[in-house]
């Protein structure tokens, strides 16, 4: 009797502990392949797996932006699914598992199944071996430079399949995008909220260097196609979540002319196209200079062209952003009406096409500012030279303050008329006395009834200096800064228009070397060293020499670099 009663208490015993089992906080999930229960499990937060991302990408030798944008193209950096289980995705051979989504892996390994499924760190540092693997099984592009982001092209279309399925040809032939392709679009966008990832632009190898039905051969000859950004191998490691401490990365955009760099500017800096465009002439600069503001106001890029022709580059840089307005800049002496016709005919879809023009260049300028709400501040550059006045337009846009032109010793009738209406509290000036004089600096002042304490000039030594001297009032602090020449005006306002949209500083710097090294130090020290520089134009326009003297000022460099 006593013996059955202990029976029945152990039996009660153990339903009770069935019970709280099934009801207690350790919540079981779903049975994985081998009929075992799994404990729930969460991801770590985004910052952390960005951190882990950027450390183990830069231990295997890979940029992270590279191996960032794979893990989320693959599961969104996931290692467990909403449900707490692990990540687990169909394969013809082994389920892909967890955040890199594995596939090639031994499945009768225990040990190893596991580390995949509950180990996140190991999970990335296996696929970041698996991607280097593809990196040495794929053609060389280029020179080899694993820094070099274009350069893993080859690499990252192996990482999912080396085959004709993502031939970017055959995969457009069946209404898809290839996954390298998908990849490099991904990282071209900022994809993930809160600043753990820095969108950067990849370039492709271009699909007409590869035929179809085919996967690129070793024996043939692969460029780095252009621009070619780089990535952040040679810096290094911090908490920063977006490119670590010390690791700010560079890009050079730039074409074989410089209209064809104004077109690699337009579609780096709007890669999903723009719903407005801005076409101004190619050989004189004013209707440009005033225009950057404009381009700011309409999240627009700045395309140049002959007064007399459109040229094919820019008509097909027009199909592929597909706006929907395209203002013009000018009358027709500056683009002529076969220009305009020749962009209707050119554009198979219904744009909204208008000119702003006046009868010379200050009314022209006049004319876009009045396009602009009253801000309380006006800039001012000489209609007469660009120098002084690229920087200032381009930082002048990204407040909103519209941008007038004036003669060195006169102001015209039609700028005073739009002072008057503007009334700006606030003016500045480009330039030393030379681009504009004191008398005009008071008729200006008088004009709108505000001291001449209120007008304030933006005078360097030269155009360089100026240039620091307006980067040091507007941009403090910046996260991204776009190098442009101080000798010709056609690139540095393009890539002006695109640093204003940005909120970004455009800073003027000489070919080979600082007229004042020290002052540039001074001011690029003082920047976040994950500063993203954007160098506008090729070598003979922007040497290295200068690129590397920038990133030493930076802290980007490491040391023996």
């Amino acid at each position: 009797m006593v013996k059955f009663k202990k029976q029945k208490f152990l039996a009660s015993l153990l339903a009770v502990i069935l019970f709280l089992s099934f009801n207690s906080g350790f919540a079981l999930a779903g049975q994985d392949g081998e009929g075992q229960k799994e404990q729930v499990y969460s991801n770590p937060p985004l910052e952390e797996i960005a951190s882990k991302l950027e450390t183990i990408a830069r231990a295997k030798g890979i940029p992270s932006v590279i191996l960032k944008a794979v893990a989320f193209v693959e599961s969104g950096w996931r290692q467990f699914d909403k449900n707490g289980n692990v990540l687990i995705g169909k394969s013809q051979s082994n389920p892909s598992l967890g955040i890199m989504q594995i596939t090639t892996y031994d499945a009768s390994d225990p040990v190893l199944v596991e580390k995949l499924k509950y180990d996140i760190d190991f999970n990335i540092s296996y696929g970041a071996d698996l991607l280097n693997e593809k990196w040495k099984m794929v053609p060389t592009i280029g020179d080899g430079d694993r820094n070099k982001l274009e350069n893993w092209y080859f690499a990252l279309w192996a990482y999912n399949s080396w085959s004709i399925k993502n031939n970017p040809n055959n995969a457009k032939a069946q209404g898809l995008v290839a996954y390298q392709d998908a990849v490099i679009k991904k990282a071209a966008t900022e994809y993930l909220p809160g600043g753990v990832v820095t969108p950067v632009q990849i370039t492709p190898i271009p699909p007409e260097l590869i035929p179809s039905d085919t996967v690129p051969r070793k024996d043939q000859v692969w460029e780095t196609p252009l621009p070619y950004t780089l990535g952040d191998l040679n810096v290094g490691t911090g908490e920063s979540v977006s490119r670590g401490a010390d690791q700010g990365s560079v890009t050079r955009v730039y074409g074989p002319n410089r209209v064809e760099t104004a077109n690699q500017i337009a579609l780096k800096g709007w890669p999903n196209g723009a719903k407005t465009v801005i076409l101004t002439r190619d050989d004189d600069f004013p209707d440009a200079l005033a225009g950057v503001p404009l381009a700011k106001m309409y999240n627009a890029p700045i395309l140049v062209t002959n007064p007399q022709e459109l040229y094919p580059s820019v008509r097909d840089v027009l199909t592929t952003l597909k706006p929907s307005r395209i203002i013009i800049l000018g009358g027709e002496s500056a683009v002529s009406q076969a220009v305009e016709m020749q962009v209707n005919q050119a554009l198979s879809w219904e744009i909204n096409l208008r000119r702003i023009a006046g009868e010379d260049r200050f009314e022209t300028a006049s004319r876009i500012a009045r396009e602009f709400p009253v801000s309380g501040k006006v800039a001012l550059a000489t209609g007469m030279d660009f120098p002084d006045a690229l920087s200032l337009a381009s930082a002048a846009a990204a407040e909103g303050i519209p941008l007038l032109l004036v003669s060195p010793h006169n102001m015209p009738e039609v700028t005073r008329e739009t002072l008057q209406e503007l009334a700006p509290r606030e003016i500045y000036l480009a330039g030393g006395e030379a681009a504009i004089s004191n008398a005009v600096a008071e008729e200006a002042a008088q004009a709108v009834g505000i001291t001449i304490d209120n007008i304030q000039r933006f005078a360097g030594k030269d155009r360089y200096d100026t240039s620091l001297l307006i980067a040091r009032e507007f941009y403090p602090w910046t996260e991204e800064l776009f190098l442009a020449t101080g000798r010709d005006y056609v690139e540095p306002l393009a890539s002006g228009a695109l640093a204003a949209c940005r909120n970004s500083c455009l800073l003027l710097v000489p070919p080979n070397d600082f007229t004042d090294p020290e002052a540039v130090e001074n001011y690029l020290q003082a920047l976040p060293s994950t500063t993203y520089v954007q160098v506008v134009g090729g070598e003979s326009i922007i040497s290295e020499e200068i690129v590397n003297k920038v990133k030493t000022f930076l802290r980007q460099n490491t040391p023996g670099q």
